[in-house]
């Protein structure tokens, strides 16, 4: 994997950025640009202290439909950076398929699984990358606990109301009563630590490789003319598009789609940075061509720059794993990847606790760190250096 050793540093720069540009898309999140701004407002103060520096974020405006945004003012001991943060939304998509139901959730994840299992690419993410399998599999087997033991309750509550000389009626209601104590408590507990938000992600993703989006794909080529009319009225020093988890899927398309439509001197400042990346689970299915045509398109399109962030901690992205050469597509060189070492971010007894919940050290890529980091998600936004030397 091209540049695995190396850290995940902002390149400075003979000319520090001035004014920047930035296209964020999220995760599967039904949380929209509200959350996601308060987030960047909240950790954006914290990290800043490590700098002696000082972020201020304005309030989100709506630019369109799909599109919010706020600025970005930051001080960085004399040196000032002025950021427009776009937040390019999907969020109501996710919604469609949030499914609220856990019963119904529990019967498309039967179907789901089947269909990913089916489609070759479940066999190939076990024999390859063991993270993202345990995690994959992982919302299942929480649920098959969870059944489990409601039925093992129910049953140890009519035995011993039918052993104290119950009646069937109130040896019934019994059992049932600690059927659904246990299931509830699962169910809270699985919804505080993100193993249903993980169902219902995977679940979508099987279904995008499988059928397609249509809905996204109309979006993404939405977002693709706005930021072409971006380019042409607004130059500025930099332009990321960041994609965050599932976004970066989404933050691919949406790239092989500017790299067809924007001229080649419009794409000499853009970067595209993914973060915390799980391109593979869907560019394995067979059925996933149009992902693939995306991936080909951006290892060709050489001058608009790929730089790939993943931690090995993080069990929900594909760490280390290229997503050109597992998708079987040569492009020596592309992306450029860096190593996010979390661990180095917090003291050991805080890290511990923050890596027994997957999604909370998934959103990592995005907070502040209560420890100085070569990872710096505010400084490579924010900050008078380019993320990647021109």
């Amino acid at each position: 994997m091209s540049g695995s050793g190396r850290d995940a540093a902002v390149d400075e720069p003979q000319a520090p950025v001035r004014a920047r540009r930035i296209y964020y898309l999220s995760g599967f999140d039904p949380r929209g640009a509200a959350f996601y701004h308060r987030l960047y407002r909240e950790e954006a103060g914290k990290q800043a202290r490590h700098w002696d520096a000082r972020i201020d974020v304005g309030p989100r405006i709506r630019r369109g439909p799909h599109r919010h945004a706020w600025t970005v003012q930051a001080d960085w001991q004399g040196e000032s950076v002025s950021t427009d943060y776009h937040f390019l939304a999907w969020d109501d998509i996710v919604r469609r398929h949030w499914e609220p139901r856990l019963f119904r959730l529990f019967i498309a994840c039967v179907a789901g699984y089947a269909g990913y299992i089916a489609s070759g690419a479940f066999s190939r993410v076990r024999r390859g990358f063991r993270g993202p399998f345990i995690s994959a599999v992982y919302p299942v087997f929480y649920v098959a606990m969870l059944l489990a033991l409601a039925a093992l309750g129910a049953a140890g509550a009519g035995w011993l109301a039918w052993g104290l000389g119950a009646d069937h009626a109130p040896t019934a209601a019994l059992a049932m009563l600690a059927a659904g104590v246990i299931g509830w408590a699962g169910m809270r507990l699985g919804n505080r630590i993100g193993v249903f938000w993980l169902l219902r992600t995977y679940l979508f993703v099987s279904l995008w490789g499988r059928r397609g989006s249509e809905p996204l794909e109309r979006r993404v080529a939405d977002f693709a003319e706005a930021i072409r009319r971006d380019q042409e009225e607004a130059p500025c020093d930099e332009v990321l598009l960041i994609g965050h988890s599932v976004g970066a899927i989404v933050a691919v398309a949406l790239a092989a789609r500017l790299a067809r439509v924007l001229p080649a001197g419009q794409r000499g400042n853009f970067t595209l940075l993914t973060l915390g990346h799980c391109i593979p689970l869907i560019s394995l299915m067979p059925t996933a061509a149009a992902i693939r045509r995306d991936l080909r398109t951006l290892a060709q399109a050489e001058d608009l720059r790929w730089l790939d962030m993943t931690a090995r901690a993080d069990a929900l992205c594909f760490s280390q794993a290229n997503p050109l050469e597992v998708s079987g597509i040569a492009a020596p060189g592309r992306p450029i990847a860096l190593v996010v070492r979390p661990f180095r971010m917090f003291d050991a007894r805080t890290y511990a606790r923050l890596k027994r919940n997957k999604l909370r050290l998934h959103f990592q890529y995005l907070m502040a760190s209560d420890l100085p980091n070569e990872y710096d998600y505010f400084r490579m936004t924010a900050g008078p250096g380019r993320l990647m030397p021109y």
